[in-house]
C-alpha cells in the first residue's frame, strides 16, 4: 500500500505541471484502470512481431487518460496458450502510455487474447487475435522413406515432406523439388507445394529395374539442408521364363532325355528370382523328375525328364506363377512293333512281318544264326513272314502268315518241334504240316493251337505237359487228349493250361503247389478242369502259378504264392482259383516266372509278385503282394511276362520292356536293370 500511494502522489504531481488546459492532454485524476488505445491485429502470424504493436494507456475511473508515468504494464496470454516473444513487460511514458515495440505471439494456430495488467489498476484484455503458421522453419520427411517394392514399379507409399514453423504450425505455399539421386528410375511430380497441411508429396516414385537400393532427395526452398528417402528395389513376380538347356532332344520312350531341362526366371526386367519352385508338366504320360528350386541366377534345372510311352513329338511345360509357360519338345523313339514275347532272358517282337529278337542268344535263341547276345533287336533270319511269336526259357518261336510254325534255339528236349535234339540258331519248321493260329513256349516245352481249335504240344514231357496222356517228351507235335476245342493255349514253365470254346478253363503238367487248379496237388498227363464254374476268357501260366480273367473282368490265380505272385495279399499257396485283390476288373493277363501283369479295363497296366529285378515296373526292387501300377502311364495293348522282366506292347503300338536286363532283354541298347518302362530301341 504505501509504494502504491507514492506513486499516486507522483502521478498527480507530474498532472499539475503538464499539459495545463490542453484539450487533449491526459487527466489529472487518479488513475484507475488500463485500457487499449492501439489494438494488437485481429490476425497474426506465430512468431512474427505484431503489426500494429498495442499501446496501453492508463485511465481514471471515468475513462480518462491518466499521464501517469513509470507504471509497469505486463502482458500475458490469457487464451489459447503459447508463448510470448519480445518486450513483456514495460513502463509507461510520460503521457500514461505502454507501448510496445516488438511483442509476437508463438504457439500453434488458433485464437488468443491477450491480458495487459499493472499493480492497483483494473485489467485490460485484447479483442481475439487469430494466430496462423509463421515462417518456415524446418523440414521432416512425413512418409514414404525405407520402403521395399519390385525394381521398375511404384513404391506403395508416395514420398512426402512436412514443412512447419517455430511452433510446429504447417507451413503452406512452399515449393519442394524431388530428384532421384541413385537406382535409376523416375519421380513424377517432382515440383511440388505444400498444402494446408505443411506436407508436399510426389505423384509417384517409380523403382530403377535393377534391384538393390534407390535414393531419392527433397529440397525445401528457402530452408537449409537436403532430406533423403530410400527404397530398396526387389525382384519382382516371375513375368519371363527362358531356356537355359535341354530343348530339342531325343530319347527312347520311357527314357530320361540326355540333357536334363532348365530354365530362367525373370521378373519384367530380366531381374533372376531365386529359390522359386517352376513347375515341369510332361505330356504323354512323361515324369518330371526331382524337385526344380531356382538358384541364385534364377536357373531351376530339373533333376530328369522321363518321356511318355508314345513315340513321337513329346512337350514338357514349365510354369510359374502368371509368367506366360515355356514349352520344351523332345523326340520319343520307339520301335513300333506287333505282338511282343518275354521269355527266359531275351524277348521277340514281330514288325513288318520279320521276327526280331534281343537279349540272350546262348543257345540260338535269338534267330540270328550265332550264339551272340544283344542288347538291341536283330532281325530273325531266313526271311520268313511271320504273324505272331511266343518265347520260352531258351527258345523261340514264330507262326508265319500261312499257319506255318517254326521254332530256334535250345532243343536239348524236342521243344523246337523239328523231329530232333538238335539246337538251331535259326529257325526250323516244326514238323507235321499244321496250321497253327497261336502258340506259347513253356521252359522246355511248345503248345500250339491249329485253325480246328485243337492243341498240340511237343518238347519235354516228364510231368505231363504235353497232355498226350503220358509223361514222356516229344520232338514232334503230339495231340493234346480230350478232344477238346480250345480258343487260347499258356505253357507254363511245367505246366500248360487251355481255354476252351465255352470258357471252361483246362489244365495238365506239374501240379505242386496246385499251379493245375484242380484242388490237388497230382501231376496230371491229360486236360483236367479248373475248380469251379467260373467263365474265363483269358489264361496266363507262369513259373508255378497260373491266372485267368473271367467273364465280367475279375482276375484269379492259383498255385505257388511266394513271392505274392497270385496277388491276394498273402504268400499263402492256393490250390483253386482266389480272386487277386483290388476290386479292378481286366482284359487281359500274363503270368511269369514268379510275377505276374494284367491290364485292365482302360488301358493302365497292374502287376504283383517279386520284384527284385523290377520286374514290376513301378520303380522299386520291393516284392509286392497286390497289383501296383506300371510307371509310365501307358495305355497297353498287350502285356507278356518273362522268367523276371516284362514286355508289352502299348496301343501306339511301341515295345516297352522293363525289369532284369543283364543280357540285354530289355532291347533298349544296354545292359542296365531298369525298374521303369523303357522302349525298345529301333535297330
Amino acid at each position: 500500500m504505501r509504494h502504491s500511494g507514492l506513486r499516486l502522489m507522483f502521478a498527480l504531481l507530474a498532472g499539475l505541471f503538464t499539459g495545463c488546459g490542453s484539450p487533449t492532454a491526459p487527466s489529472r485524476g487518479v488513475p484507475a484502470r488500463l485500457a487499449l488505445s492501439v489494438q494488437p491485429p485481429a490476425t497474426a502470424a506465430s512468431g512474427v512481431v505484431l503489426s500494429p504493436q498495442p499501446v496501453v494507456e492508463v485511465q481514471d475511473a471515468d475513462g480518462v487518460p491518466i499521464a501517469a508515468r513509470g507504471l509497469l504494464v505486463s502482458v500475458t496470454i490469457a487464451s489459447g496458450g503459447g508463448t510470448l516473444q519480445g518486450e513483456s513487460a514495460i513502463r509507461t511514458d510520460a503521457d500514461g502510455r505502454a507501448v510496445f515495440s516488438s511483442l509476437a505471439i508463438a504457439g500453434l494456430a488458433g485464437p488468443r487474447v491477450l491480458r495487459f495488467s499493472s499493480d492497483g489498476l483494473a485489467q485490460v484484455t485484447s479483442p481475439q487475435i487469430t494466430l496462423s503458421a509463421g515462417p518456415a522453419t524446418a523440414a521432416s520427411i512425413d512418409a514414404g522413406n525405407n520402403q521395399t517394392a519390385p525394381a521398375g514399379t511404384d513404391v506403395p507409399v508416395t514420398p512426402a515432406v512436412r514443412v512447419v514453423d517455430g511452433a510446429g504450425n504447417p507451413v503452406a505455399g512452399l515449393q519442394v523439388t524431388f530428384t532421384v539421386v541413385a537406382g535409376g528410375g523416375s519421380v513424377g511430380g517432382a515440383t511440388q507445394t505444400t498444402g494446408d497441411n505443411g506436407i508436399a508429396s510426389v505423384v509417384r516414385w517409380t523403382l530403377g529395374t535393377t534391384i538393390g537400393l534407390n535414393s531419392m532427395t527433397a529440397v525445401v526452398a528457402g530452408l537449409p539442408g537436403v532430406l533423403a528417402f530410400s527404397a530398396t528395389g526387389v525382384v519382382g513376380p516371375a513375368a519371363k521364363i527362358t531356356l537355359v538347356a535341354g530343348n530339342g532332344q531325343s530319347a527312347l520312350i520311357g527314357a530320361t532325355v540326355p540333357t536334363a531341362p532348365a530354365v530362367r526366371v525373370t521378373d519384367a526386367f530380366d531381374n533372376p528370382l531365386s529359390g522359386v519352385a517352376v513347375t515341369f508338366t510332361p505330356s504323354n504320360g512323361g515324369t518330371a523328375i526331382g524337385a526344380a528350386i531356382s538358384d541364385t541366377a534364377g536357373v531351376s534345372r530339373l533333376g530328369a525328364w522321363r518321356l511318355g510311352l508314345d513315340p513321337g513329338p513329346q512337350t514338357l511345360t514349365a510354369t510359374r506363377g502368371t509368367a506366360p509357360p515355356l514349352v520344351l519338345t523332345a523326340t520319343a523313339l520307339g520301335f513300333l512293333t506287333g505282338p511282343v514275347a518275354a521269355g527266359g532272358g531275351h524277348s521277340c517282337a514281330v514288325a513288318d512281318g520279320s521276327a526280331w529278337c534281343w537279349g540272350d542268344g546262348s543257345a540260338g535263341q535269338l534267330g540270328t544264326g550265332t550264339a551272340a547276345r544283344d542288347s538291341v533287336p536283330r532281325q530273325v533270319t531266313g526271311g520268313l513272314t511271320l504273324s505272331s511269336v511266343a518265347t520260352g526259357l531258351g527258345h523261340s518261336c514264330g507262326i508265319t502268315t500261312a499257319g506255318a510254325a517254326h521254332c530256334w534255339g535250345l532243343n536239348s528236349s524236342g521243344q523246337l518241334g523239328d523231329g530232333t535234339g538238335t539246337t538251331r540258331a535259326f529257325p526250323a519248321a516244326v514238323t507235321g504240316g499244321h496250321s497253327f493260329t497261336m502258340l506259347s513256349a513253356g521252359s522246355g516245352h511248345t503248345c500250339g493251337l491249329r485253325t480246328d481249335g485243337t492243341a498240340y504240344c511237343w518238347g519235354a514231357g516228364s510231368d505231363g505237359q504235353l497232355g498226350q496222356g503220358a509223361f514222356t517228351a516229344s520232338s514232334q507235335p503230339v495231340a493234346v487228349s480230350g478232344g477238346h476245342t480250345f480258343t487260347a493255349i499258356a505253357a507254363g514253365a511245367f505246366h500248360t493250361c487251355g481255354l476252351r470254346v465255352d470258357g471252361a478253363a483246362f489244365c495238365w503238367g506239374l501240379n505242386n503247389n496246385g499251379r493245375l487248379g484242380d484242388s490237388t496237388g497230382v501231376n496230371r498227363n491229360t486236360p483236367v478242369r479248373v475248380s469251379g464254374t467260373t467263365v474265363w476268357v483269358a489264361l496266363a501260366a507262369g513259373g508255378g502259378h497260373t491266372c485267368g480273367v473271367a467273364q465280367g473282368g475279375a482276375a484269379l490265380c492259383w498255385g505257388l504264392n511266394g513271392n505274392g505272385q497270385l496277388g491276394d495279399g498273402s504268400t499263402a499257396t492256393r490250390v483253386v482259383p482266389t480272386a487277386v485283390s483290388g476290386n479292378r476288373t481286366f482284359t487281359a493277363i500274363a503270368a511269369g516266372g514268379f510275377h505276374t501283369c494284367a491290364i485292365a479295363t482302360g488301358g493302365a497296366a497292374w502287376c504283383w509278385g517279386q520284384n527284385a529285378a523290377g520286374a514290376l515296373g513301378d520303380g522299386t526292387p520291393v516284392q509286392r503282394l497286390l497289383p501296383v501300377a506300371v510307371l509310365g502311364g501307358g495305355t497297353w495293348a498287350a502285356l507278356s511276362a518273362g522268367s523276371d522282366h516284362t514286355c508289352g506292347r502299348t496301343r501306339s503300338g511301341a515295345a516297352v520292356c522293363w525289369g532284369r536286363n543283364a543280357e540285354g532283354q530289355g532291347g533298349n541298347g544296354s545292359t542296365e536293370t531298369t525298374g521303369v518302362p523303357l522302349g525298345v530301341r529301333r535297330p
